[in-house]
């Protein structure tokens, strides 16, 4: 799966429906919706690419 951010192929499989990207190291779930990971490993919700 390619990451909605970034576009990049380099991203693995983390949860049942949930991936990082090893590119831009966010992480993504398959509703495109794209999520910066905060120092304390917390997920913020920063949007979601169609």
């Amino acid at each position: 799966m390619s990451c909605p951010a970034c576009g990049s192929n380099t991203t693995g499989k983390i949860s049942v429906s949930q991936y990082f990207c090893w590119n831009c190291f966010v992480e993504f779930n398959e509703a495109h919706e794209i999520f910066e990971i905060e120092e304390d490993g917390n997920l913020i919700l920063q949007g979601k690419n169609n």
